[in-house]
């Protein structure tokens, strides 16, 4: 982009509400910088990685069972993820079906969830588990299994929505596997259970909380 470019990307930029979530990439693309960015293509990652993190179970020890469905984690959260990502239809399902058209959900939003969070919280479970930890790895467990319960529930009220398919088809059994081999205890899941509900609760209170700013700023 040349000078002149860049100064009319800027006033057009000006011109616009503003929006703390979506200035950042608004900013950057007026420098030039396309929408090609991590937080906006982050998907790939997961359709690269979820096939290669299960090919590498052939190349690594054997693991007890509760161990490995740990492991497993993070390719199913990323099958789910392509499911319920691909082409923005998740974002465009909440924002436009849950929310009445309001953007309550925004790249940015969607990429922190389920990046750092989802899959640092699936990494952080397999390091507990590989030291013993069942207990902590549970949190990871009861976050998938919360999750599907969700996409689940949304049947009676959406019909399909996106990530159905591999909540029933992989979260559900998966989950099982893990609570009913780990043999932790019952106080152990009282605990990842109320961490998880606290979770989503946190993260539908945010969109909420955005669909309601916005629409007291339209009034």
């Amino acid at each position: 982009m040349n000078a002149i470019e860049i100064e009319e990307a800027i006033s057009a930029l000006a011109e616009r509400p503003f929006d703390a979530e979506e200035f950042p990439y608004s900013f950057l693309e007026a420098f030039g910088n396309k929408e090609t960015t991590l937080m906006r293509n982050w998907l790939w990652l997961a359709i690269g990685l979820a096939p290669v993190s299960a090919i590498l179970l052939l190349f690594l020890p054997q693991m007890p069972l509760p161990l490995l469905l740990i492991y497993l984690l993070s390719p199913a959260y990323m099958l789910h993820q392509i499911e319920e990502h691909w082409r923005d239809r998740f974002r465009a399902f909440v924002n436009h079906r849950v929310f009445s058209g309001v953007e309550a959900l925004t790249p940015a939003a969607v990429f922190w969830i389920n990046v750092p969070v989802v899959w640092g919280v699936n990494i952080g479970a397999l390091v507990c588990a590989s030291f013993g930890r069942f207990d902590l790895a549970l949190l990871a467990v009861y976050l998938m299994l919360v999750n599907a319960v969700v996409h689940t529930v949304g049947i009676f009220r959406f019909g399909y929505n996106p990530g159905l398919a591999t909540s029933l088809v992989v979260f559900f059994p998966l989950s099982y596997g893990i609570i009913t081999t780990t043999h932790e205890t019952l106080v152990a899941h009282l605990i990842a259970l109320g961490l998880s509900v606290t979770g989503h609760s946190l993260i539908f209170g945010y969109a909420l909380s955005r669909v309601l700013r916005m629409r007291r700023g339209a009034e």
